[in-house]
């Protein structure tokens, strides 16, 4: 009986051992590594088939059009015969690293032919990239397929529209014409030398609601203003018609006959409005051939950052001299003179113009005093401020040019406050390197009450501890 029992034994467990060597799993293996499991008990059949030619859904880019700040893209998908359905995506440069996932939350889609797609808050100039990728009948998928494009820049739609001349420009010498809160065009009143005189000329602007100088037109006769801007000169052709009122934008060009129809603008001043912190200072500006100059004196007591620049009374004498960062001064220490003198700053506040310049604008170099000089003429008085008692002595000038010098005088440790009345001292950037002197100095402008002329000191220089006025000059 032991030996039957055992015998049983065996035999429960050979039938056992066979039964699961059986296979109940197919597992596919994938050349990259991937595992697929299937239960055999789920499949019907195993085939092979061949699909002929790569599975692809070739992207191509027809249109880009702007909605707003978002942008309808038009893409035309050519798929390979073996491709049945894609996913298509338009991705930015962080999401074209991994095309794939974002492909795979793209809806699936067969219909080839153009497909328009939406971009939203598109960027103007930025480079995107157009993925997809295509699936045979099998749901199996191919190699994704990329192209990129260059959102084009916006462009507007910009109707004829009319311009106002103002029949003031006692608030600034510069005037902007605004159209849905866009700089379209601009007025200036400004000297023309080839009369010696100021005329109003009206500019068309670029995107950028920069003046085009080659487009001017006056508005005494309509006659042309073509300005040269590297040599920093003017033609003027006169025209034929009697002082204008009204003038019209049409297609980038100032017109003289009004079009069909038009839109109204707004004409305001073009002011300078400089806010820094808690302070906020307003200044004129003035076109001067084809430079643009703020016409007051700098009066800010703060680097661009709203940190206080440091100002000193004139009987700190010692701080004064022993500031090294900037430093400012009040002319008699009469806070009533800064509306119209502006603040005397010391030579490291100029050391450090890019602290101290309003954004967009810059101290300027004597270079650019001296395209000043040559354009407005050497005569100080074409520069000097027509107000009463600007000047003493009854010196006033011309203004002509709108720059409007005021007789701010200067500081310096030796003589205090000097000169007020008599003299206008002006910072350049350039510095004056005396080989006999270790100490730093620039280069400066003088107007003086009894000099004809401006003067510039190219040969010369002073020392960091003189306090004198600045003016700023519009980057280009």
């Amino acid at each position: 009986m032991k030996q039957i029992f055992t015998l049983i034994a065996v035999l429960a467990v050979s039938i056992s051992c066979f039964a699961q060597s059986t296979p109940n799993r197919l597992i596919v293996t994938m050349k990259n590594g991937a595992v697929t499991v299937y239960n055999i008990a789920d499949v019907d059949s195993l085939s092979f088939d061949l699909i002929e030619g790569d599975v692809v859904a070739t992207p191509e880019v027809k249109d880009f059009e702007w909605d707003g700040d978002n942008g309808n893209v038009t893409v035309n998908i050519a798929l390979s015969p073996a491709a049945q359905t894609y996913r298509i995506a338009i991705l930015d440069a962080d999401q074209a690293a991994d095309p794939e996932a974002a492909l795979a939350a793209c809806t699936l889609m067969d219909a080839e032919g153009d497909i328009y797609c939406s971009l939203p808050n598109a960027v103007p100039g930025a480079t995107y990239t157009v993925a997809t990728i295509a699936y045979d009948k099998y749901g199996m998928a191919g190699d994704i397929t990329t192209i990129t494009f260059v959102v084009p820049e916006k462009t507007i739609d910009v109707p004829a529209m009319s311009i106002a001349i103002p029949a003031s420009f006692n608030d600034c010498w510069v005037q902007r014409v605004m159209y849905n809160g866009v700089k379209v065009a601009e007025v200036c009143k400004e000297y023309i030398k080839e009369f010696d005189d100021q005329r109003i000329v009206v500019y068309p602007c670029d995107e950028n609601g920069y003046a085009i100088l080659t487009k001017g037109v006056s508005a005494r006769d309509g006659g042309t203003v073509v300005w040269d801007e590297e040599n920093n000169t003017v033609t003027y052709t006169a025209g034929n018609s009697t002082a204008l009122s009204m003038v019209y934008l049409m297609d980038g060009e100032i017109v003289l006959n009004a079009p069909e129809s038009v839109e109204p603008t707004t004409v305001e001043a073009d002011l300078l409005v400089d806010q820094r912190g808690n302070e906020e200072q307003v200044y004129q500006i003035v076109k001067i051939g084809t430079q643009y100059w703020l016409a007051e004196n700098l009066r800010t007591a703060k680097w661009v950052d709203g940190t206080d620049i440091p100002m000193y009374k004139s009987t700190q004498t010692a701080e004064w001299n022993a500031n090294t960062t900037g430093a400012c001064h009040v002319y008699a220490d009469d806070n009533d003179y800064i509306s119209i003198f502006g603040l005397l700053y010391n030579g490291y506040c100029i050391a450090n113009g890019d602290m101290l310049a309003p954004e967009g604008w810059e101290l300027p170099s004597q270079d650019q005093w001296a395209a000043l000089r040559s354009y407005g003429g050497p005569v100080a008085n074409n520069f000097k401020s027509d107000t009463d008692y600007s000047w003493n002595m009854g010196k006033e000038g011309t203004n002509v040019t709108g720059f409007n010098v005021w007789a701010a005088g200067f500081y310096s440790p030796a003589t205090g406050d000097a000169d007020d009345g008599a003299d206008a001292w002006y910072w350049s950037t350039t510095p004056y390197n005396d080989p006999l002197s270790s100490t730093p100095t620039f280069q400066m402008i003088r107007f003086n009450q009894s000099s004809k002329n401006m003067v510039r000191y190219t040969t010369s220089g002073h020392a960091y501890t003189f306090g004198h006025s600045v003016r700023c000059i519009r980057k280009k």
